[in-house]
């Protein structure tokens, strides 16, 4: 583990926009340094995440951030280890089936000779992590680290799909969070959660929003945000990923959603849908449709409530068939606002090629007669795609790129090759492509040039860049 960052290194520092580049490319440069030793300790891709998330926790803890160093063994060590995880655990007050899945994920631990049997190696590990990891977390507060992690290790995995998860960007999670107004009255419901990446994004969003004063900080990480997740594993990364964040009853349920959401809808009465479903597996009949997870999270909210969800194109493309059936449904119980199409290789850090749109709806609002609904062409997002650190925002585009996406979208801005509004129905194509118009006189010699001369540069960076 080469790169090393210290806490010192964070002292003074405003926490800028390019702040945030420098911190996040130390950050992944630490995270491949981290896979490299963990690979050849033979600890598998699946359990790096549970083990980078269950230190991140154990550090949380007074009594073993303090004493892990004087552990005679290593074996002695994984064992506080698991202690201090299991102490987080009871604070959350988990139901015992909740707590049995979390003990399952973590129970690897005290069994993994690359920990029990070398010391020194798992000394250094959790003082890497606490130098690097929680350096940042310190300085960015609300940011998916787990998941991060989790899908940096898979990019290196023989098996690409790993527990099958698809991490939803932070810069989107984000945009997601503000394009449902997201606030500190908001109640935020996601109804497949995954490591719980847009419930830290709304986090963030209804902190900024909050009073400063302890208790209604408090209020916001404890009682407005609610999760499910159906698979096992992912649960478990979930739950810690919200302890970490301070969430001290970690609200995510472990279960079908199609079976959860409402008795959760009823109890908790949600106000804000955010979602990046389950993409569907064209060679898994049973599989569900992208839009079978949007009409139960848009039925579990509030009348007027906002949902924001990041789906594949083919649900705002095709006409007909399975999902054209589910675009009417929900248009007869939900209101359209808006549909963006997003950049092509938007997931390109987690090895995913489906190109996606962003969906936001008003809930229990049938779609008026005649109402236009805006659709907005945002495929660039300023983001470039680099050999060793994946698609990040190096020249610092985004701040302005966000800002001017969301002036557009809440004033309902047409402009020319960007926006338009048009009443929509079903069987219609639901994205800006199908009704933009070309303007051909735009094309000239020198906009080719320009089109070109970026693609090299782009392209250059990526063949050239040195290895880190």
């Amino acid at each position: 583990m080469q790169t090393r960052l210290h806490a010192k290194d964070f002292d003074g520092f405003i926490n800028s926009d390019a702040k945030f580049r420098q911190d996040y490319n130390a950050l992944i440069d630490f995270n491949r340094s981290l896979n490299n030793t963990l690979q050849a300790k033979k600890i598998t891709e699946a359990e790096r995440a549970f083990l980078i998330s269950g230190i991140l926790i154990a550090l949380q803890d007074r009594a073993f951030n303090s004493e892990f160093r004087s552990h005679r063994t290593g074996k002695q060590m994984a064992n506080a280890l698991l202690t201090a995880i299991r102490s987080a655990f009871d604070t959350a007050r988990l139901p015992k089936e909740r707590r049995d899945i979390l003990d399952l994920a973590f129970a690897f631990i005290s069994r993994s000779a690359a920990l029990t049997d070398d010391k020194e190696f798992f000394v250094e590990l959790i003082d890497g992590i606490q130098a690097n990891i929680n350096a940042f977390r310190r300085t960015h507060k609300y940011y998916d680290i787990i998941g991060q992690f989790y899908v940096e290790f898979l990019r290196y995995a023989n098996n690409d799909k790993g527990l099958g998860i698809v991490l939803t960007p932070p810069h989107i999670a984000e945009l997601l969070a503000d394009l449902a107004q997201v606030n500190r009255n908001s109640i935020v419901f996601d109804n497949c959660c995954g490591t719980a990446g847009l419930l830290i994004a709304a986090m963030n969003a209804i902190g900024k929003d909050a009073r400063p004063d302890a208790s209604e900080q408090k209020a916001v990480k404890v009682r407005r945000l609610l999760g499910i997740e159906f698979q096992p594993k992912i649960y478990a990364l979930a739950v810690s990923n919200m302890i970490l964040h301070g969430d001290g009853n970690a609200n995510i349920f472990r279960g079908d959603c199609f079976k959860e959401a409402k008795s959760i809808a009823s109890s908790r009465r949600p106000t804000v849908g955010l979602l990046n479903p389950p993409y569907k597996q064209k060679t898994v009949k049973t599989d569900k449709e992208e839009l079978e997870y949007v009409l139960n999270n848009l039925d579990s909210l509030q009348q007027d409530g906002k949902c924001a969800a990041i789906v594949p194109m083919t649900c705002a493309t095709v006409p007909s068939g399975e999902i054209a059936t589910w675009k009417r449904a929900i248009l007869e119980r939900h209101t359209l606002e808006a549909v963006m199409s997003m950049p092509i290789e938007l997931f390109h850090n987690s090895k995913t090629t489906v190109v996606t749109c962003i969906m936001v709806f008003t809930a229990q609002r049938p779609h008026p007669k005649g109402k236009k609904t805006w659709f907005g062409y945002w495929r660039d997002d300023g983001f470039i795609k680099t050999k060793h650190r994946g698609r990040i925002d190096a020249k610092g585009l985004w701040p302005d790129v966000k800002a001017r996406w969301l002036s557009a979208y809440r004033n309902r801005e047409i402009i020319e090759a960007v926006s338009v509004a048009r009443e929509v129905g079903p069987t219609d194509e639901w994205c800006a492509e199908a009704y933009l118009q070309t303007d051909y006189g735009a094309i000239t010699p020198e906009a080719v040039k320009e089109v070109v001369k970026r693609y090299v540069l782009n392209t250059a960076m990526l063949l050239h860049q040195e290895p880190q």
